[in-house]
């Protein structure tokens, strides 16, 4: 089941994002905590996974502007799953809920920086090839992708720029 998540969860979403995260990147808690003390993230855009009566997955889109312009737009990230739920559809279902949330909102993009091979199944594109340059704290160019959700609107042109929590 995926849900809305409520402040109640908070402690369980930590969690999630330590066990997902571990060693290999343990800032993401942090991460999570500043996104939300900042009111960077859009509430009803951060949903978790609930599976075996706990949260056992979560996402969070939270705004992200573009250099020399008032344009913002919504970023998906972080996106976690406990150890043993992974390869499950639990991260799957967690991106869908995130494309429609954003799409229900009327934004017309959904930034992301990760896998292509994973985020490409949900119709994310390079970034770039759309005009919109990467941020300097990204890992890799082409791991900044977006899903353009309604194709009517013009798409911004420059380069993202992260809100401070993924600056440092």
């Amino acid at each position: 089941m995926i849900r809305v998540a409520g402040d109640a969860d908070l402690p369980a979403i930590l969690e999630v994002h330590r066990e997902a995260f571990g060693a290999r990147d343990p800032t993401v808690p942090r991460l999570v905590e500043e996104l939300l003390d900042m009111g960077l993230v859009v509430p009803s855009l951060s949903f978790v996974a609930v599976a075996d009566d706990r949260v056992v997955g979560h996402v969070m889109n939270s705004w992200v502007g573009i250099e020399g312009s008032e344009f913002r737009l919504l970023q998906l990230s972080p996106l976690g799953v406990l150890p043993a739920y992974q390869r499950r559809g639990f991260g799957s279902a967690l991106v869908r809920a995130s494309l429609d949330g954003v799409r229900e909102l009327g934004e017309p993009l959904l930034l992301v920086e990760g896998d292509p091979k994973y985020y490409g199944r949900f119709g994310f594109v390079r970034a770039d090839e759309l005009g919109l340059l990467p941020p300097p704290e990204a890992h890799f160019d082409w791991a900044v992708q977006v899903a353009v959700l309604d194709e009517s609107v013009e798409l911004p042109q420059g380069r993202v720029q992260y809100s401070e929590p993924f600056r440092h």
